[in-house]
Protein backbone atom coordinates (compact mmCIF):
# COMPACT_ATOMS: atom_id res chain seq x y z
CA UNK A 1 0.00 0.00 0.00
CA UNK A 2 1.44 3.48 -1.09
CA UNK A 3 1.70 5.63 1.41
CA UNK A 4 0.36 9.14 0.67
CA UNK A 5 3.24 11.96 0.45
CA UNK A 6 1.01 14.23 1.69
CA UNK A 7 -1.23 15.08 4.62
CA UNK A 8 -5.03 13.83 4.25
CA UNK A 9 -7.65 16.61 3.60
CA UNK A 10 -10.91 16.27 5.01
CA UNK A 11 -13.88 18.33 4.45
CA UNK A 12 -16.55 18.43 6.82
CA UNK A 13 -19.96 19.27 6.10
CA UNK A 14 -23.55 19.73 7.73
CA UNK A 15 -25.19 16.59 5.98
CA UNK A 16 -28.64 16.99 4.28
CA UNK A 17 -31.56 14.86 3.27
CA UNK A 18 -31.84 16.70 0.27
CA UNK A 19 -30.36 14.27 -2.61
CA UNK A 20 -29.68 17.29 -4.94
CA UNK A 21 -27.84 18.90 -1.89
CA UNK A 22 -25.91 15.63 -1.03
CA UNK A 23 -25.02 15.29 -5.25
CA UNK A 24 -23.75 19.38 -4.99
CA UNK A 25 -21.50 18.28 -2.03
CA UNK A 26 -20.22 15.48 -3.70
CA UNK A 27 -19.07 17.49 -6.66
CA UNK A 28 -17.35 19.79 -4.25
CA UNK A 29 -15.44 16.70 -2.96
CA UNK A 30 -14.77 15.83 -6.97
CA UNK A 31 -13.20 19.01 -8.00
CA UNK A 32 -11.42 19.49 -4.79
CA UNK A 33 -9.51 16.15 -5.92
CA UNK A 34 -9.21 17.55 -9.04
CA UNK A 35 -7.47 20.70 -8.12
CA UNK A 36 -5.26 18.81 -5.87
CA UNK A 37 -3.94 16.18 -8.47
CA UNK A 38 -0.53 16.50 -9.36
CA UNK A 39 -1.19 18.48 -12.60
CA UNK A 40 -3.93 20.36 -11.01
CA UNK A 41 -7.54 20.87 -12.57
CA UNK A 42 -5.99 23.16 -15.34
CA UNK A 43 -3.20 21.26 -16.30
CA UNK A 44 -0.76 23.41 -13.84
CA UNK A 45 1.64 22.00 -11.49
CA UNK A 46 0.34 22.21 -7.86
CA UNK A 47 3.14 21.15 -5.98
CA UNK A 48 0.57 18.56 -4.39
CA UNK A 49 0.74 15.15 -5.11
CA UNK A 50 -1.34 11.87 -3.57
CA UNK A 51 -3.96 13.95 -1.84
CA UNK A 52 -6.56 11.67 -0.46
CA UNK A 53 -9.85 13.71 -0.18
CA UNK A 54 -12.68 12.34 2.15
CA UNK A 55 -15.91 14.26 3.40
CA UNK A 56 -17.29 13.86 6.47
CA UNK A 57 -20.69 15.09 7.89
CA UNK A 58 -21.83 16.28 11.45
CA UNK A 59 -25.65 16.30 11.14
CA UNK A 60 -28.01 13.65 8.95
CA UNK A 61 -25.28 11.93 7.21
CA UNK A 62 -22.45 9.51 8.10
CA UNK A 63 -19.65 8.77 8.67
CA UNK A 64 -18.82 11.86 10.76
CA UNK A 65 -15.34 13.56 11.40
CA UNK A 66 -14.16 11.20 14.66
CA UNK A 67 -14.69 8.13 12.27
CA UNK A 68 -12.46 9.14 9.91
CA UNK A 69 -9.77 10.42 12.13
CA UNK A 70 -9.94 7.48 14.31
CA UNK A 71 -7.40 5.64 11.99
CA UNK A 72 -4.25 8.32 13.18
CA UNK A 73 -3.43 9.18 9.70
CA UNK A 74 -2.30 12.94 9.60
CA UNK A 75 -5.32 15.52 8.40
CA UNK A 76 -6.08 19.00 7.33
CA UNK A 77 -9.75 19.10 8.35
CA UNK A 78 -11.47 22.13 6.58
CA UNK A 79 -14.60 23.41 7.81
CA UNK A 80 -17.24 23.69 4.81
CA UNK A 81 -19.41 25.77 6.55
CA UNK A 82 -19.91 29.78 5.55
CA UNK A 83 -20.08 31.17 8.85
CA UNK A 84 -18.52 30.40 12.30
CA UNK A 85 -20.88 28.18 15.45
CA UNK A 86 -21.68 25.40 16.92
CA UNK A 87 -20.90 22.57 14.93
CA UNK A 88 -17.56 24.34 13.58
CA UNK A 89 -16.42 24.73 17.10
CA UNK A 90 -18.03 22.02 19.14
CA UNK A 91 -18.50 19.06 16.41
CA UNK A 92 -15.50 20.09 14.34
CA UNK A 93 -13.54 21.26 17.13
CA UNK A 94 -14.41 17.95 19.52
CA UNK A 95 -13.61 15.67 16.60
CA UNK A 96 -9.84 17.20 16.14
CA UNK A 97 -8.95 17.34 19.57
CA UNK A 98 -10.33 13.78 20.10
CA UNK A 99 -8.16 12.57 17.05
CA UNK A 100 -5.56 9.75 18.14
CA UNK A 101 -3.17 11.42 15.25
CA UNK A 102 -1.59 14.77 14.02
CA UNK A 103 -4.93 16.49 12.75
CA UNK A 104 -5.22 20.46 12.23
CA UNK A 105 -8.15 22.33 11.67
CA UNK A 106 -8.47 25.41 9.68
CA UNK A 107 -10.65 28.45 10.09
CA UNK A 108 -14.05 27.56 8.00
CA UNK A 109 -14.97 29.25 4.42
CA UNK A 110 -15.89 32.33 6.26
CA UNK A 111 -16.12 35.60 4.09
CA UNK A 112 -12.59 35.44 2.10
CA UNK A 113 -12.56 37.40 -0.68
CA UNK A 114 -13.13 33.90 -2.62
CA UNK A 115 -16.37 33.50 -1.02
CA UNK A 116 -17.65 36.96 -1.89
CA UNK A 117 -16.40 36.81 -5.72
CA UNK A 118 -18.63 33.38 -5.72
CA UNK A 119 -22.45 35.43 -4.29
CA UNK A 120 -21.46 38.35 -6.86
CA UNK A 121 -20.97 35.69 -9.13
CA UNK A 122 -24.46 33.78 -8.49
CA UNK A 123 -26.01 36.44 -8.31
CA UNK A 124 -25.29 38.02 -11.83
CA UNK A 125 -26.16 34.19 -12.91
CA UNK A 126 -29.85 34.79 -11.58
CA UNK A 127 -29.93 38.53 -13.18
CA UNK A 128 -29.67 40.20 -10.33
CA UNK A 129 -26.72 42.64 -11.13
CA UNK A 130 -25.87 45.42 -14.00
CA UNK A 131 -28.64 47.98 -15.80
CA UNK A 132 -31.75 45.93 -14.83
CA UNK A 133 -30.35 44.10 -11.87
CA UNK A 134 -31.41 44.08 -8.54
CA UNK A 135 -32.10 47.70 -6.42
CA UNK A 136 -31.88 45.59 -3.27
CA UNK A 137 -30.26 42.23 -1.96
CA UNK A 138 -30.94 40.38 1.13
CA UNK A 139 -28.24 38.05 2.03
CA UNK A 140 -29.77 35.19 3.35
CA UNK A 141 -28.11 32.77 5.34
CA UNK A 142 -28.80 29.66 7.61
CA UNK A 143 -28.49 31.37 11.12
CA UNK A 144 -27.25 30.80 14.08
CA UNK A 145 -27.23 31.83 17.87
CA UNK A 146 -23.23 32.10 17.96
CA UNK A 147 -23.52 36.42 17.74
CA UNK A 148 -20.07 36.15 15.91
CA UNK A 149 -21.36 33.93 13.46
CA UNK A 150 -24.40 36.77 12.78
CA UNK A 151 -21.89 39.18 12.97
CA UNK A 152 -19.88 37.59 10.15
CA UNK A 153 -22.86 37.32 7.97
CA UNK A 154 -23.59 41.23 8.42
CA UNK A 155 -19.99 42.01 7.73
CA UNK A 156 -20.38 40.10 4.21
CA UNK A 157 -23.61 41.82 3.50
CA UNK A 158 -21.41 45.48 3.74
CA UNK A 159 -19.19 44.21 1.83
CA UNK A 160 -21.62 43.20 -0.80
CA UNK A 161 -23.39 46.24 -0.27
CA UNK A 162 -20.20 48.73 -1.24
CA UNK A 163 -19.44 46.15 -4.44
CA UNK A 164 -22.75 46.23 -5.52
CA UNK A 165 -23.55 49.68 -4.91
CA UNK A 166 -26.99 48.84 -3.57
CA UNK A 167 -28.35 48.27 -0.51
CA UNK A 168 -27.84 44.62 1.54
CA UNK A 169 -28.87 43.48 4.33
CA UNK A 170 -28.39 40.17 6.25
CA UNK A 171 -31.22 38.11 6.98
CA UNK A 172 -31.66 34.43 8.35
CA UNK A 173 -33.72 30.95 7.73
CA UNK A 174 -33.33 30.36 11.26
CA UNK A 175 -32.48 31.24 14.94
CA UNK A 176 -31.55 34.10 14.00
CA UNK A 177 -33.17 37.77 12.56
CA UNK A 178 -34.30 39.40 10.83
CA UNK A 179 -36.09 36.43 8.71
CA UNK A 180 -35.34 36.19 5.09
CA UNK A 181 -39.14 37.24 4.52
CA UNK A 182 -39.35 39.93 6.68
CA UNK A 183 -36.25 41.97 5.05
CA UNK A 184 -37.64 41.54 1.69
CA UNK A 185 -40.85 42.46 2.84
CA UNK A 186 -39.18 45.47 4.43
CA UNK A 187 -37.19 46.43 1.39
CA UNK A 188 -40.63 46.79 -0.45
CA UNK A 189 -41.72 48.88 2.50
CA UNK A 190 -39.00 51.20 1.76
CA UNK A 191 -39.53 51.65 -2.15
CA UNK A 192 -37.49 48.81 -3.83
CA UNK A 193 -38.98 47.63 -6.69
CA UNK A 194 -36.82 44.66 -7.23
CA UNK A 195 -35.52 42.88 -4.61
CA UNK A 196 -33.06 39.94 -4.75
CA UNK A 197 -32.10 37.24 -2.66
CA UNK A 198 -28.33 35.94 -2.54
CA UNK A 199 -28.47 32.22 -1.36
CA UNK A 200 -25.50 32.55 1.42
CA UNK A 201 -25.48 28.24 1.57
CA UNK A 202 -23.02 25.51 -0.02
CA UNK A 203 -26.00 23.15 -1.06
CA UNK A 204 -29.72 22.83 -2.03
CA UNK A 205 -31.58 21.37 0.91
CA UNK A 206 -34.39 22.68 3.84
CA UNK A 207 -32.83 26.16 4.08
CA UNK A 208 -32.25 26.66 0.58
CA UNK A 209 -36.29 26.18 -0.06
CA UNK A 210 -37.04 28.58 2.38
CA UNK A 211 -35.06 31.47 0.77
CA UNK A 212 -36.34 30.72 -2.60
CA UNK A 213 -40.00 30.84 -1.05
CA UNK A 214 -38.80 34.42 0.80
CA UNK A 215 -40.55 36.11 -1.87
CA UNK A 216 -37.57 37.75 -3.39
CA UNK A 217 -37.92 38.71 -7.67
CA UNK A 218 -34.88 36.52 -7.88
CA UNK A 219 -32.73 34.25 -5.73
CA UNK A 220 -29.77 32.83 -6.36
CA UNK A 221 -28.37 29.45 -6.60
CA UNK A 222 -26.19 28.14 -3.68
CA UNK A 223 -22.62 28.54 -4.06
CA UNK A 224 -21.62 24.73 -4.02
CA UNK A 225 -18.59 23.74 -6.44
CA UNK A 226 -18.02 26.93 -7.76
CA UNK A 227 -14.44 27.33 -8.79
CA UNK A 228 -13.81 30.58 -5.87
CA UNK A 229 -14.95 28.01 -3.18
CA UNK A 230 -12.72 25.39 -4.66
CA UNK A 231 -10.13 27.70 -5.22
CA UNK A 232 -10.75 28.83 -1.18
CA UNK A 233 -10.72 24.69 0.21
CA UNK A 234 -7.53 23.95 -1.54
CA UNK A 235 -5.72 27.70 -0.33
CA UNK A 236 -7.32 26.22 3.26
CA UNK A 237 -5.05 23.16 2.64
CA UNK A 238 -1.96 24.60 1.46
CA UNK A 239 -1.48 26.48 4.28
CA UNK A 240 -2.49 24.36 7.06
CA UNK A 241 -0.54 21.09 5.21
CA UNK A 242 2.49 22.97 5.82
CA UNK A 243 1.71 23.79 9.61
CA UNK A 244 0.84 19.88 10.05
CA UNK A 245 4.18 18.62 7.95
CA UNK A 246 6.78 21.87 9.15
Amino acid sequence: MTTPSRPRLLLVAHGTRSALGRRVLGRVLLETRKALRPDGATGIDTGVDTVDCRLAWVDVQSPGPERILADGVPTVVVPVFLARGFHVTHDVGQACLQAPGPVVQTPHLGAEPEVVRAVVQRLAEAGATGAFGADAVVLGAAGSRDTLSVAETRELAGTLSRLLGVPVTAAFASAAEPSVTDAVAAFRASGHTRVAVATHLLAPGFFADRLAAAGGDLTSEPLGAHPEIIDLIVRRYREFADVLCG
